[in-house]
């Protein structure tokens, strides 16, 4: 666990994070606004899934593709900021 932690205060691993942080806030922003526009397009679509459970389970499963995906964007950017000396 000291290794994470001293991976995390390197200089790489603060890149890491930001674009990590970064990504996921573009994505979950992305999110958001699709699904307003979702909402106003097909308004009974909506109101089915809505009733049904779906489009909290859509949801659920956007943000975490996006939560994933922006993990896998910060971890390689530390890997290539760490210069491959490990």
């Amino acid at each position: 666990m000291s290794t994470l932690f001293s991976v995390a205060a390197s200089n790489a691993g603060q890149i890491g994070i930001i674009a990590g942080i970064i990504v996921f806030v573009l994505l979950f922003f992305k999110i958001i606004i699709g699904f307003i526009k979702f909402c106003f397009r097909h308004p009974i679509l909506f109101i089915i899934l809505l009733l049904c459970g779906g489009l909290g389970f859509f949801f659920s499963l956007a943000v975490g593709g996006a939560l994933i995906l922006a993990v896998v964007v910060g971890g390689f950017a530390m890997f290539v900021m760490n210069g491959f000396d490990n």
